[in-house]
């Protein structure tokens, strides 16, 4: 429990109900390992996000870049859309933890690339394989571990053996035997794991012989069995999976790969059947024991009175007075005249009834008829045949059920890790699918100072084809593009705000090693990302404090970020909002680790107290159409302040007006 607790946020009170609910600290290790986001989610009091938090934390993927509400929240809406390309309900989880990494994490993200390129080349050249995979897959869940109470009883020499076993106590009974006791005392128990010294020489059926330090699983033998149970649509498509051809790829080989320590499995499902096959043969026997005999009976007696229908018999004068005097003889010379056909009747019989029971191992006895004719087979002989056919039955069964415990022991783990890398390849298969139906590419990245570019960068978060936009800002930029501080200025509506989504989302995916929905993209790796959405009103004395407090932190800080700003100058009046923001934008404009990009309407205001340095670009709108609507290219004009929607109305209407109306809109247009 000690290496639970040192994951950050787990106490010893969580570290507990964790080795309580999922099994033991190992089980809770290998769930943490696999990502398996349901188990850990399933536990009451742990919400999805915090079990996410618990395995990046146990699997050092904390480091992300996402530090506001707005990034978090586009960073799930990105997922929530890849999502609906992943197959199977565990792939949909895993992709849950595709958090976006810092530039610190860059081998994971290097890792999450080929990841990324590899699957998308398996989907693009391999499309019939990928529909396979498709179909194969469906149904494919984490591996399932059983909690129900077992009905077998433990039986330890001491209470330090029952110490050490205690936490198997709430699956099944564990009693300690007292001095005088033996073996033969717990014979009337079906279901006995025996531990310690002076076992029986001859292992009951049900029993297990066993000691303190043998795994759970060779003494329980139940658990495995649930657990293949639980499990065994899982195993058929693990095997279903293996009997495919998959190309020779690298994708395909990691498939491939995935099944290297499942080479019996075919085998093994296949000897599970038979195993069952035979117990049910079994059962069918004895289900069908009584009324076998009667038919045998009845066939005895058909076959005799059918063997002696022609049969004839004659006597003269003294023999009929011999017999009169000697009824005795007179039995034996009719005994005589039908006991051929009796004796061959019997003996089919016979031979029916033992083939009947050939399978059972049973013998059957020489005298088995308590009468000839009427036939009829004796009943006490009868019931020790029964009794001994559920004597096998019940050998069967358990010897059924250790044959599949042990087999099953031997799957468990190389099956747990079959399933997991294929839950892996098909989140990374739904990625790639995702990314082909968007025609997505994977960016190129630099480990140097902050930037962004893209050309024909789309928006894919919006409710319409999205236009696409080419722009970008800081060192790995075009040369005219460099500038690390830049304004953006258009009309409301023209598509501001989006792109800054768009950006933000681009350097998202970048980090979380995915593709981006753009022709061609540039992104230098970042420790951060701010997006700092539109102030709604003006805020009051302490809540503009503590803004403008964090806003100067984050423009100072030397991590290298990206600030993806929208109309700061909401945060207080329009005059103080520029001498603010252009002061704060002077002091990031000397920090090289500082890249931003703020939307305003107050750019002229904020490049006056920048004293010019600073690069305004525009969403230039040409105009509006008959419906009002903004006709305007969505690709910012590089240095240019773009018409603000009033000057565009009042454009409009000094056009279409006429005598003083026109006169009033043309001047107030000149103020523009």
């Amino acid at each position: 429990m000690s290496s639970l607790t040192e994951l950050s946020g787990v106490g010893n009170s969580l570290a507990k109900k964790l080795v309580e609910v999922i099994g033991s600290e190992e089980e809770v290790q290998r769930v943490l390992q696999e990502f398996d986001v349901t188990t850990l989610s399933g536990i009451d009091g742990i919400s999805t996000q915090r079990a996410i938090k618990l395995i990046n934390t146990a699997n050092g993927n904390l480091d992300e870049i996402t530090v506001t509400e707005e990034g978090c929240k586009i960073h799930k809406d990105i997922m929530n859309k890849i999502s609906s390309h992943v197959k199977t309900n565990a792939g949909k989880d895993r992709l849950s933890i595709l958090v976006p990494l810092s530039r610190k994490r860059i081998s994971e993200i290097k890792k999450r690339r080929q990841w990324s390129e590899d699957a998308t080349r398996f989907i693009i050249d391999s499309p019939l394989s990928f529909s396979s995979w498709c179909n194969a897959i469906d149904g494919l869940d984490r591996t399932k571990k059983s909690i129900n109470r077992i009905d077998r009883v433990v039986v330890v020499p001491d209470t330090q053996t029952l110490d050490f076993m205690s936490h198997l106590s709430h699956r099944c009974r564990i009693l300690v035997r007292s001095a005088d006791e033996t073996w033969n005392d717990y014979v009337g128990l079906s279901r006995v794991t025996w531990i310690g010294k002076d076992p029986p020489n001859q292992i009951p059926a049900g029993w297990v012989i066993g000691k303190m330090e043998d795994p759970i699983n060779l003494l329980i033998p139940e658990i495995p069995l649930y657990w293949l149970n639980s499990n065994f649509l899982n195993l058929s498509i693990l095997v279903n999976l293996m009997s495919i051809e998959w190309p020779i790829n690298k994708l395909g080989e990691k498939i491939r790969e995935s099944f290297d320590a499942l080479k019996n499995l075919p085998l093994l499902l296949r000897s599970l059947e038979n195993t069952s096959s035979k117990l049910d043969i079994l059962e069918q026997i004895r289900d069908g024991l009584w009324a076998e005999i009667k038919s045998v009976e009845g066939a005895i007696n058909d076959a005799i009175i059918s063997g002696t229908s022609d049969a004839s018999i004659s006597f003269d004068g003294d023999e009929v007075l011999s017999f009169y005097s000697d009824i005795g003889g007179l039995e034996k010379r009719l005994k005589g005249v039908v006991e051929d056909s009796i004796e061959q009747a019997l003996e089919a019989g016979r031979e029916r009834l033992a083939q009947y029971l050939d399978s059972t191992g049973v013998r059957l006895p020489v005298e088995i008829y308590s009468s000839d004719y009427p036939c009829a087979i004796n009943r006490e002989i009868l019931e020790r045949i029964e009794n001994k056919i559920d004597t096998a039955i019940e050998f069967e069964r358990s010897s059924g059920e250790m044959i599949k415990a042990d087999a099953t022991i031997k799957i468990m783990q190389p099956a747990r890790d079959a399933i997991a890398s294929c839950i892996e390849i098909d989140m990374w298969l739904g990625i790639a699918h995702w990314a082909v139906t968007n025609k997505c590419i994977i960016p190129d990245i630099y480990d140097h100072n902050p930037g962004i570019w893209i050309r024909e960068g789309r928006h894919l978060l919006l409710d319409c084809d999205p236009e696409p936009v080419t722009y970008g800002l800081g060192d790995v930029s075009p040369i005219n593009d460099r500038d690390r501080i830049a304004l953006l200025s258009g009309a409301n509506s023209g598509g501001k705000t989006t792109l800054l989504e768009l950006l933000g989302s681009i350097v998202i995916l970048a980090h979380t090693g995915l593709p981006v929905p753009a022709s061609e993209a540039r992104i230098g790796l970042l420790d951060e990302i701010h997006m700092l959405a539109k102030v709604s009103g003006t805020q009051s004395a302490g809540a503009l404090e503590r803004t403008l407090k964090r806003l100067a932190e984050v423009l100072v800080s030397p991590k290298r970020k990206l600030v993806l700003a929208d109309e700061l100058e909401a945060i207080t009046e329009p005059g103080s909002a520029a001498l603010i923001l252009g002061g704060l934008l002077s002091v990031a404009s000397n920090n090289e680790n500082t890249n931003v990009l703020l939307v305003t309407h107050i750019a002229p205001s904020i490049r006056d107290v920048m004293s010019n340095h600073v690069r305004i670009d525009g969403i230039e709108a040409q105009g509006l159409d008959e419906n009002m609507d903004l006709i305007v290219d969505r690709t910012p004009r590089r240095n240019h302040i773009a018409r603000s929607t009033p000057e565009l109305i009042v454009r409009r209407l000094a056009a279409r007006s006429s005598g003083p109306t026109e006169k009033i809109f043309t001047n107030l247009l000149k103020s523009f």
